[in-house]
């Protein structure tokens, strides 16, 4: 074997154990949150806020949940919620940090908000699959790792995103590159059945993506592109939107 070709190979499998490394999902597993919801219901989902490096006035989301004159509202914050915390252990402190930049207290219409964990950067650790808080009148549920929802009939998948790839550019880049790959493994990674939808952050770019089924929630901070203030809709009989939420600079 010459030279050239033992090169090759070793440029290869370097290539292969840092694709391994990079997609979770190949060698570990996550835990998975049931969560059944009724036809009353309403989701709205947002992901990547930042927020120790987002200084914007975010209680914007606070107020367009209240004017949305809607019974039964559940928020699902679909992970990067924080974004130096990962080395820390979630505490009391953490969640009454997103009561209150999310401007969350005092929304009688709120059932509760769903934290669903980034697993790999930016967001605490915790020691189970998930914990519970009830601060300032708000019901908070942390779940590190997948939310499989069931409403309106429907079932939809909830997670962050870097469980399958853990650079949020990286499965930017493998979406645009090679038409929807990471969509893809997504749906792979979770074992979504046909008729269900997956709903991600981690990319920053928004979209619903209806041949797969695949709904990302966008970001709303400055980083890689411009914050786009989205959110992805889920209502009682599992249908799905992407909307802008105004938001000031």
């Amino acid at each position: 074997m010459n030279q050239l070709v033992i090169t090759a190979l070793l440029i290869l499998g370097l290539i292969i154990a840092v694709l391994i490394y990079e997609m979770p999902f190949i060698y570990g597993s996550a835990y998975t949150a049931p969560m059944e919801l009724g036809n009353d219901s309403l989701i709205i989902a947002i992901s990547d806020l930042h927020l120790e490096s987002n200084e914007r006035d975010l209680g914007c989301i606070g107020n367009y949940l209240r004017g949305l004159g809607e019974d039964g509202i559940y928020l699902i914050i679909n992970g990067d919620l924080f974004d130096k915390a990962h080395g820390q252990v979630l505490g009391q402190s953490h969640i009454t940090e997103l009561i209150r930049r999310l401007g969350l207290a005092g929304i009688s219409e709120l059932r509760g908000v769903v934290y669903v964990m980034a697993m790999y950067d930016h967001d605490p650790r915790i020691g189970y699959g998930e914990v519970k808080y009830f601060i300032d009148g708000v019901n908070v549920r942390v779940v590190r790792g997948v939310v499989k929802l069931v409403i309106g009939g429907r079932t939809f998948w909830f997670l962050h995103g870097d469980y399958v790839v853990k650079n949020g550019l990286i499965a930017s880049l493998i979406n645009k590159l090679f038409s929807g790959s990471y969509d893809k493994l997504v749906r792979f990674a979770v074992r979504a059945g046909e008729g269900d939808w997956v709903v991600i952050g981690h990319t920053h770019v928004p979209g619903i993506n209806t041949e797969l089924r695949v709904a990302n929630t966008g970001s709303w901070i400055n980083r890689f592109i411009s914050a786009t203030d989205t959110a992805i809709v889920i209502d009682g009989s599992g249908n799905v939107k992407l909307i802008n939420i105004k938001c000031s600079s």
